[in-house]
């Protein structure tokens, strides 16, 4: 008998709001509505954020595999002198390790940055989620006639 009287309660609320919708007020945004535009907000950063790091895994493996064919070919063109190639480009690599750190420090910084903007989007999202929420409760709670505290 409750589920009944709760279910005519629930449809009568539902066709008060149609019939306001339908009146011409500016409607409230849905919860549901919110949602999705804050879920496909984060999903993009994330992507971003992925996207970057997996560039920055690639271009660590091709330089790997380039160390290794430049020793390659050193030592196979010097014969003998494949030592001193070998510590030639131990130095060469080190002086362009320490210009690329740079680079790598900044895209670094740039996925600290790209986190933290995902987190403030969620942060934001959760807290448009809570308002649309409460805003759809107040005008419940008023169409049902309860007071506003």
């Amino acid at each position: 008998m409750a589920t009944s009287k709760t279910t005519k309660t629930t449809k009568t609320v539902a066709a008060k709001t149609k019939a306001k919708s339908s009146s011409g007020k500016e409607k409230a945004p849905t919860v549901k509505a919110v949602a999705v535009k804050s879920r496909k907000k984060v999903s993009d950063v994330v992507h971003m954020t992925r996207d970057a790091s997996l560039k920055l895994i690639d271009s660590q493996r091709a330089i790997w595999l380039a160390g290794l064919g430049a020793l390659a070919k050193v030592t196979t063109a010097t014969g003998t002198k494949g030592e001193k190639a070998f510590e030639a480009l131990v130095k060469a690599g080190e002086e362009l390790e320490s210009q690329a750190r740079g680079a790598i420090d900044s895209n670094a910084n740039l996925l600290k940055v790209r986190i933290k903007n995902a987190s403030n989007v969620v942060d934001e999202s959760l807290g448009n989620v809570g308002d649309a929420f409460d805003a759809r409760v107040k005008q419940a709670l008023a169409r049902l006639g309860y007071p506003k505290n």
